[in-house]
């Protein structure tokens, strides 16, 4: 049975913070380079849609893009424990030598590849039983051996890694401070997943209530009765967004469009003229598509917008156009001229525009 990814990378660095915060010395290795906003997306660790590994070592298998020493966990929810080390004959031996310390304990590996070993944990097993399990029994026999081989190359996570990497996931240090304060008072304890998630969606929407106030919107109110954000654009049509931190634009319009009609249709509340879901992820091509049918076909007026949160710039979805085929296009061309415009590759990118028909236009191709 397939387990949604996400909920094993919340669920493990809720249990690795949560042993932190009563083991002295604790310290693991998150994911370190956001590619494509991985954290933002709640993807905690190394890893894709199908599986995700963790480790409490600093080292990593280059060929193989994934550490020497990993404990891993598949999307239905299975884990194992990996050792990988093929693009390092010299280290291979001490990766080895871990190997023979772990199948003294009755964990048998499988070489699945050449330099390449895994064990699965039974298929019954909860993964977080088995990440304790592994933490109490593996850890200490493979901490204590690369402490008496520093030559392997392969660190154990500290605290310096900890400070650089651990402490940097957005909304940690409020977390630290919410679980310290509930220590004292007793209060039950807020999931640090939950809280990086919450603390996400609070940045984007301060980001945007910022650029929507400096760039002429009118009557600006976040958690405005429940609606993320509401205002007035400036032709006076109001405009309510959804913002979420979903993995997908798919999922976000999924977790978001209940709300948007329940804002805007049900019996006595102000109907809004647009429905706006606001992430951070460049949408597909289908998303746009769908986007689309909904106000076609059932007329519900909602769209998508993306927000850079490095810029703090408010995006619409990548288009492909040739210059003539734009509505008012004497606009586009007029701001081709400005020193905003920014060419790369025929690739001309501008903040939204309002034509006065609800349109904007942004990162677009001109085939001239």
């Amino acid at each position: 049975m397939k387990t949604d990814i996400l909920q094993i990378h919340k669920n493990c660095l809720d249990f690795l913070l949560d042993w932190q915060a009563e083991h002295d010395d604790f310290y693991f290795v998150p994911r370190k380079i956001n590619n494509k906003n991985r954290l933002e997306q709640g993807m905690y660790f190394r890893g894709n849609d199908d599986y995700m590994v963790l480790t409490f070592w600093d080292n990593a298998d280059s060929k193989e893009f994934i550490y020497n020493i990993n404990w891993s966990c598949d999307s239905d929810g299975v884990s194992s424990i990996e050792l990988s080390c093929r693009d390092n004959a010299e280290r291979v031996p001490y990766v080895v030598a871990v190997k023979e310390l772990i199948e003294a304990q009755g964990k048998v590996f499988k070489e699945t590849k050449p330099n390449r070993w895994r064990y699965f944990y039974p298929a019954d097993r909860y993964y977080l039983d088995t990440l304790q399990d592994f933490i109490l029994n593996e850890k200490p026999i493979i901490d204590k051996y690369l402490s008496s081989h520093v030559e392997s190359g392969i660190p154990l996570a500290d605290k310096e890694l900890d400070d650089k990497y651990v402490k940097a996931l957005p909304g940690y240090k409020g977390y630290i401070e919410t679980i310290q304060k509930a220590k004292k008072t007793g209060a039950v304890k807020v999931k640090a997943s939950d809280y990086i998630m919450t603390f996400q969606h609070n940045e984007l929407s301060n980001a945007m209530v910022n650029y929507l106030k400096k760039n002429g919107y009118q009557n600006v109110k976040a958690e405005d009765d429940y609606v993320d954000i509401s205002c007035n654009d400036s032709s006076g049509k109001k405009i309510f967004f959804e913002l979420k931190t979903a993995k997908t634009v798919k999922a976000a319009i999924r977790e978001a469009m209940g709300q948007l009609l329940e804002y805007n249709h049900y019996p006595n509340n102000n109907k809004a003229d647009k429905l706006i879901i606001v992430t951070a992820h460049e949408p597909e091509k289908e998303d746009m598509q769908y986007l689309l049918g909904l106000r076609t076909i059932y007329h519900i007026p909602v769209y998508y917008q993306q927000f850079d949160m490095n810029k703090k710039n408010y995006w619409q979805s990548v288009r492909k156009y040739s210059i003539t085929s734009i509505p008012n296009q004497e606009i586009v061309r007029a701001f081709l001229q400005t020193e905003h415009a920014k060419n790369s590759n025929n690739l001309y990118s501008f903040p939204l525009h309002d034509t006065g028909e609800g349109e904007g236009y942004e990162k677009i191709c001109f085939f001239i």
